[in-house]
């Protein structure tokens, strides 16, 4: 006997683990954000918020996570960071120190694990935008790409600024060849490494946390180009790679800060610029750059936003307009209150210290590897403790609220998404760009070239669907972006409603129409393609119940996002008072309610020895063949009738 026993235990918990095994299976999650090596900016505490979002399949009601340390940081514990999802997707956030990291989601419905997905990278650490010019943006030739696994960048590089052709993924740093182009870009705009892979590892190193570049560099750019992009106003230039047209060099400048930016924060500005200022005096230096430093502090809505100004005048001499203009910037020129320091801006290197031909071939470019190392070397020293220290950075933005709801009566597109009104611009995403609406093309004075966001980017397409703040849309994956007065964009989760299912209208019936008290009743559903919801808040198909007094019934279908109207109700008498004659048949082997009839009651039923009951007909009460009661039953028959 024993030994039984244990089979059934060993058969039961085999049940169990496979019933486990068939909801994983079957009710899976997708991560949508953050997507593989996205680095959220950390506050000078050393902690960041990351945004955790994603798809459900299938009914859950608790979804944890928790980070795991690769190089640096901390293992946290697992954390619930939301219960009760709904809309269609999850989100929650989980405080992370400094450093590399892999992110582990897992999902529960009623205490059963459904599912675990892991982001395989993902950090803590601090992001830069790069601005300027050609040195800043780098050119065609020689470039120290990063080794650190660490430093990371957008893979894509796109010279018409166009927020619809950005995708959203990250890339080491690195130079391995790729099918996105002959390195990795530091986009939205740079399509070379050039010296900030070796920066990105020299602060690695000093720092122990992961490390993120955008690139908004423009070559062969003025202060008065940037000022007058910056406000929206034209300048004048031959320079056919200045598209005025679409922003530049502002743009991409604008790109970084409030596109990029929002969705990881970031440390600051690295501005290195002044090579296109040789006649510039300082005064015209100061505010033109002034002008552009106000304008990122609008775009990002952070008004504390850092600025990193190296002083550059080289071309190939120096020149000393520009310079005592980046000085101003980070000091004020000589108490004049008309030129008071900027807050917030910082001194960056002199690289007009850096010359000889081993490090510019030109005089003017870092076109070299001994070049590249020295810059890199001298930005590595000013992003000292003092400035990190004291520079205030902007933390990534918590994600748009998405509401969705069900619109059965349109058939074409019966999902209904709308996100908070008031905002200057909406765009939605039910698709990902074709290539050639992602074609990113960057030049320089020799060259062109072509590339296309890497396989497993978001390249989402921002143009198919109407700029407004609710849409009905047909099952597809969709996403949504707002742009506010100040130019921040705010994105939603990306919500995969490809499987999405209305309901269809259910009916059913009842066991019976009239019960006497505590008699059971049993509703059965019919045609719903989902799961029924009973008018009790019972889920089960079929139900069945004891009706504590007369009511109406309803039920209604529930598909995963979406409830049908409710069902023709059905009226439920509770009495043992009953209009018509009853035939009564069966067993009794409790105490049961009295049967009554208006009319008259026949009966073959079988009393039990617990059995109790009572008949009471207006007519007559009929024993058939076949009634029998056992020794201890309690039976009483009247003619009496009821009300």
């Amino acid at each position: 006997m024993m030994h039984t026993r244990i089979k059934i235990r060993k058969h039961l918990s085999l049940l169990g683990v496979l019933f486990i095994a068939s909801l994983k299976t079957f009710c899976q999650i997708a991560i949508s954000h953050p997507v593989e090596r996205m680095i959220f900016q950390r506050n000078n505490s050393n902690q960041a918020p990351i945004n955790i979002a994603g798809t459900y399949y299938a009914a859950i009601d608790r979804i944890d996570a928790r980070v795991l340390a690769q190089l640096g940081g901390t293992t946290t514990d697992w954390t619930t960071i939301q219960t009760n999802p709904s809309n269609g997707y999850f989100y929650g956030t989980l405080t992370a120190t400094g450093g590399w990291y892999s992110l582990e989601v897992r999902v529960y419905k009623d205490n059963i694990l459904i599912d675990t997905k892991t982001i395989q990278k993902v950090g803590v650490g601090e992001v830069f935008v790069i601005a300027g010019q050609s040195n800043a943006q780098g050119g065609a030739g020689v470039s120290t790409p990063a080794a650190d696994d660490r430093v990371n960048s957008v893979n894509y590089s796109n010279d018409f600024s166009d927020n619809n052709k950005l995708p959203i993924g990250f890339s080491q740093l690195g130079s391995t060849p790729t099918s996105n182009g002959d390195s990795t870009k530091i986009g939205p705009f740079h399509y070379v490494p050039w010296a900030w892979g070796r920066l990105g590892d020299l602060l690695v190193a000093k720092l122990g946390v992961p490390i993120l570049f955008y690139g908004a560099g423009h070559g062969g750019t003025s202060s008065e180009n940037w000022s007058k992009s910056a406000q929206g106003l034209p300048y004048y230039s031959e320079d056919g790679w200045k598209i005025q047209d679409l922003g530049a060099p502002y743009r991409a400048l604008e790109n970084s800060l409030a596109y990029y930016g929002s969705l990881t924060g970031l440390r600051g500005v690295l501005w290195h610029q002044g090579e296109s200022d040789p006649l510039t005096y300082m005064q015209p230096y100061y505010q033109n750059i002034k002008n552009v430093i106000n304008k990122t502090r609008e775009n990002t809505e952070h008004n504390a936003l850092a600025w990193i100004v190296a002083r550059v005048s080289r071309n190939p001499e120096p020149h000393d307009g520009p310079i005592f203009g980046q000085n101003a910037l980070i000091s004020g020129y000589n108490n004049d209150p008309n030129y008071p320091p900027i807050s917030n801006v910082f001194a960056g290197l002199n690289t007009d210290n850096i010359n000889g031909s081993a490090n510019r071939t030109d005089g003017i470019h870092f076109d070299t590897y001994a070049g590249q190392i020295e810059f890199a070397k001298a930005w590595n020293a000013s992003l000292d403790n003092t400035f990190f220290t004291n520079s205030t950075p902007m933390m990534a933005s918590p994600l748009l609220a998405v509401t969705l709801s069900c619109n059965p009566s349109n058939t074409a597109n019966p999902i209904s998404l709308n996100v908070a009104s008031g905002y200057s611009k909406y765009e939605w995403s039910n698709r990902q760009n074709t290539n050639s609406e992602s074609l990113g093309i960057s030049n320089n004075s020799f060259s062109s070239f072509t590339n296309f966001p890497l396989a497993g980017y978001e390249n989402l397409n921002w143009r198919t669907l109407d700029s407004v703040s609710t849409i009905n849309v047909s099952a597809a994956r969709i996403a949504a972006n707002v742009r506010k007065s100040s130019k921040k964009v705010l994105f939603s989760p990306v919500i995969d409603l490809t499987t999405f299912t209305l309901p269809t209208n259910p009916s059913f019936t009842a066991s019976a129409l009239q019960v006497r008290p505590n008699q059971n009743l049993t509703l059965t559903g019919a045609s719903c393609n989902g799961s029924y919801v009973w008018s009790t808040g019972a889920s089960v198909n079929p139900l069945t119940f004891a009706p504590a007094a007369t009511a109406t019934y309803t039920v209604q279908c529930k598909t995963l996002h979406c409830i049908s109207p409710v069902s023709s109700p059905q009226s439920i008498i509770v009495s043992s008072c009953f209009p018509s004659s009853l035939s009564l048949n069966g067993s009794v082997s409790a105490a049961e309610s009295a049967y009554a009839s208006k009319q008259s009651i026949q009966s073959n039923q079988i009393i039990q020895l617990s059995g109790k009951i009572d008949y009471n007909a207006q007519t007559k009460v009929e024993l058939l063949p076949g009634f029998e009661t056992n020794s201890g039953a309690v039976f009483k028959a009247f003619i009496l009738g009821c009300d």
